[in-house]
């Protein structure tokens, strides 16, 4: 009979693979998602008639599981998004269409959902209201759901006609996309957030199909981000806010020495460095993050003209509002100035306010004619630096530290590294 393996949604199963670990969906997870679940293909009288194994049950329901909500961002940076979903959807369509047109034409046929259909009728369900009662006969297993039609222009699939229950029969009718594009699908309808994306691999190991080892959580070399900035000081910051507030994809990242000496200092050295990594043809994915000032902007146009490969993307800090009028001083005096693009280093996204000193201000120092822009830097920028170091996670996340400015900065790094394609 074999073993199967499961990655399921509460009770709807999104892919399964028999006497083989299948595809590897470690990457869903991280550390300490670790779990015991009670499974339907564990035999519970064995270890009711042999008390002494309770160990070894321990190990056989092992899973890994994590809600939906906290799996969307890690999906995200895998370019996983419901219009990779659509597309999904629209090829399984086209393919049932194909076929149709060689089956005999006196058969009744129903026009198939589209794909914004077809999600409509995915969340009329939450997945939480769905019995998991076994019922041997096929229409009464349907359970509520057999009074709706839509479910026939749905394109059949090979587990079609696999179902025992009302929330297998929904997953055998629905669930034809990739996992991926399922769970995207599912996470339109807000009640089926806080379900557990569960991989049940425990069965798995226990029969012997796999090693336990085999089964890791977290992001995977070919996955991760290696982010490239001018300074130590902008990785050290950039890292310690994913940690802290954005946990979830924390993993899909790595640094060019955060804890040691940085090798190329500036955005010139910067530029090099991407130059370097051209010349070798790197396959890593490698993301090279600039400061929002005429340096980093004059640095960013020229490492664009490089024209770089899939695998590598270069970005600016994002520009804010809270930056076009801010407090400015140079030959002329102190004035309000736009500082987007001229002057908005990575301290300027830190939190502002501090008790002893004046409000943040902007020097201007030196004229960059390539890019017709003075060039500034931000007053004190140490000491903005340090009270972020000493902040808690717990002020960080709830205040009354102001993060709002690095949380969008984060957010764009992380939209930004989306983009990055692996290397083929």
């Amino acid at each position: 009979m074999g073993t199967e393996i499961q990655l399921k949604l509460g009770g709807v199963s999104l892919a399964y693979a028999k006497n083989h670990m299948g595809m590897d969906f470690g990457f869903l997870f991280q550390e300490g998602d670790e779990s015991r679940r009670k499974l339907e293909s564990i035999d519970y009288e064995y270890y009711q008639e042999h008390p002494e194994e309770q160990t070894d049950l321990h190990n056989h329901e092992a899973v890994f599981a994590r809600p939906l909500a906290r799996v969307l961002p890690r999906l995200a940076l895998l370019n996983s998004t419901i219009e990779t979903a659509r597309a999904e959807y629209e090829s399984i369509v086209a393919a049932a269409i194909e076929v149709n047109s060689y089956v005999d034409p006196s058969e009744p046929k129903f026009p198939f959902l589209s794909f914004d259909d077809y999600c409509v009728l995915v969340c009329r369900y939450p997945i939480s209201s769905l019995t998991a009662d076994y019922i041997e006969d096929d229409e009464d297993a349907k359970g509520h759901l057999k009074a709706d039609k839509d479910f026939d222009r749905i394109p059949w699939m090979d587990n079609s006609d696999q179902f025992w229950s009302e929330v297998s029969y929904f997953g055998a009718k629905l669930a034809i996309l990739s996992a991926e594009s399922m769970l995207q699908v599912f996470a339109l309808n807000s009640a089926n957030l806080a379900v557990d994306v569960v991989w049940e691999f425990g069965p798995l190991v226990h029969a012997g199909w796999e090693s336990r080892e085999s089964f890791q959580p977290g992001a995977k070399r070919k996955e991760k981000v290696l982010i490239a900035t001018e300074g130590a000081s902008d990785a050290r910051i950039i890292k310690r806010g994913l940690d802290i507030l954005r946990p979830d994809v924390a993993d899909f990242f790595n640094f060019v020495d955060v804890d040691e000496r940085h090798h190329f200092w500036g955005t010139g050295n910067l530029v090099k460095f991407a130059e370097g990594l051209l010349r070798i043809d790197i396959h890593n994915k490698v993301l090279f993050v600039f400061d929002n000032d005429a340096e980093g902007v004059d640095a960013y146009r020229k490492l664009e003209a490089l024209k770089l490969p899939p695998n590598m993307r270069s970005m600016l800090l994002p520009n804010l509002d809270q930056f076009r009028n801010f407090s400015v001083r140079g030959p002329e005096g102190a004035s309000i100035s736009d500082i987007n693009g001229r002057a908005a280093a990575i301290e300027c996204y830190l939190d502002l306010n501090l008790p002893t000193y004046p409000p943040a201000q902007i020097l201007w120092s030196n004229y960059k004619k390539d890019i017709d822009a003075w060039q500034g830097a931000l007053e004190f920028k140490d000491s903005y630096q340090r009270h972020f170091y000493e902040q808690s996670p717990e002020t960080l996340r709830e205040g009354p530290y102001d993060a709002s400015k690095l949380l969008k900065l984060l957010d764009a790094l992380i939209a930004e590294a989306a983009l990055v394609s692996p290397s083929t």
